[in-house]
């Protein structure tokens, strides 16, 4: 585990409707800096390194003819 993600454990528990709420009231107290670095910290273990060095997001592109 990085320095960066050490405040960070892995859980997974099972939650009822009410402890979700209770989650995002927690979440709105959290400065926006804060919240940020979290979602970058989640972002980097999905999708690759602080490089830049992950697969990324696929891009998808139709072109629709109209007749």
């Amino acid at each position: 585990m990085r320095n960066s993600e050490s405040n960070m454990a892995r859980v997974v528990a099972k939650t009822t409707v009410k402890d979700q709420i209770d989650d995002m009231q927690y979440w709105l107290t959290v400065p926006m800096s804060e919240r940020v670095a979290a979602v970058e910290v989640l972002r980097q273990r999905m999708y690759g390194g602080e490089n830049g060095d992950g697969q990324g997001l696929q891009r998808v592109c139709r072109i629709i003819h109209n007749s």
